[in-house]
């Protein structure tokens, strides 16, 4: 009796060992069989899980999902692709979830009997509304505004302007440079941005003891005071507050190229003339006395728009002055540019979200 009871007990594990064995070989065959669509990732023994916003796979069997890059979201689970933001319009980091991230200028105009009408970049030609009384409404960033009078104005964030005939509205131009991006060191910048690059919120200025001479009464990042390179802000730290750099894209027209012709309102840094002759610094009288108050630098500039393209003068005695070449900006260049800290290897440019 006791040997038949240790060989039953003897076969009850080999068929408990056996069915385990085919149960293992069952899934591993199941998980070479099954194949994941685009929109989902792989999972090993699990499946396939479907990919979640502002994330994506554009291939089957995709070991990761890829976060949305910087212009970019997904809003709905299981992509294969981010959207991308309008043209001239950007989001403040990756992994965006809505259209509504997307940054950008943005102006409505409403008529009085109730049509509305949205615009996201500027319209400067063939322009043309109905002949009605309405309202016109900077929802967000800056816009010049023309009217067939002759009348111009800017209307800022939030501002309304009303108006008695829609039809005199010749133009629309949105204002970029220092208001979705910043120039320079960002000393200019006076847009809305209140985040930091690691999506923190800003705190008021008014709250931080270390800049008791710097009280304007909002959290947007800016470039107040010396040594900094771009718009800031402070956020709390172990102790006290500390400086942080801000998510505020660098600007590219009339930084990297010039949008008008003659160089108006070019504020890069080129500072070498057309012939390579180091331009003079405009705070300097030598070689070449003038009374130019540009600033302390070289660069090339039109300050009095009486030329025809940017110039400066020069560091050579026997040449008082000459033009710069600087390109004009292509239409379909984007208006502003991402600064990426440190170099990226081209397989660290989408990073996996799993």
């Amino acid at each position: 009796p006791q040997l038949e009871t240790v060989l039953g007990k003897q076969w009850y594990q080999r068929r408990v060992r056996g069915i385990m064995i085919v149960f293992v070989l069952a899934a591993s065959l199941l998980t070479l069989v099954v194949s994941c669509p685009p929109g989902t990732r792989l999972t090993g023994t699990r499946g396939c899980q479907l990919c979640p916003k502002g994330s994506y796979s554009s291939r089957e069997d995709s070991p990761h999902c890829y976060k949305c890059l910087r212009g970019s979201y997904a809003d709905k689970e299981g992509s294969t692709q981010c959207t991308e933001c309008p043209t001239n319009h950007f989001t403040y980091f990756e992994s965006s979830e809505s259209p509504e991230d997307c940054i950008g200028p943005q102006l409505v105009i409403k008529t009085e009997d109730g049509t509305v009408y949205r615009f996201l970049n500027s319209v400067e030609t063939d322009f043309k509304l109905e002949a009605a009384p309405g309202t016109v409404t900077a929802r967000m960033g800056t816009w010049q505004i023309t009217k067939s009078t002759g009348h111009q104005f800017d209307l800022r964030e939030g501002e309304s302007e009303a108006s008695d005939d829609l039809s005199e509205i010749t133009s629309i131009k949105a204002r970029f440079n220092n208001v979705f991006c910043y120039t320079g060191n960002g000393e200019g910048y006076a847009g809305t941005a209140d985040t930091t690059k690691y999506g923190v919120k800003c705190l008021n200025w008014d709250n931080v003891a270390s800049m008791p001479d710097y009280n304007p009464g909002h959290n947007h990042c800016r470039s107040w005071g010396r040594g900094h390179k771009e718009p800031y802000c402070f956020i709390n730290g172990d102790t006290d507050p500390r400086a942080v750099p801000c998510t505020v894209p660098r600007c590219v027209w009339d930084v990297d190229c010039k949008v008008r012709e003659d160089g108006q309102g070019y504020v890069g840094e080129v500072s070498v003339t057309r012939g390579g002759t180091t331009c003079q610094a405009w705070s300097s009288n030598y070689p070449h006395p003038h009374g130019y108050n540009v600033g302390n630098h070289n660069h090339c500039r039109n300050p009095d728009t009486t030329e025809s393209d940017v110039w400066c003068f020069t560091t050579d005695l026997f040449q008082r002055w000459d033009y710069c070449s600087v390109r004009t900006c292509e239409a379909h260049e984007k208006k502003f540019d991402y600064k990426i800290p440190g170099p990226r290897r081209p397989e660290e440019q989408f990073m996996a979200v799993f």
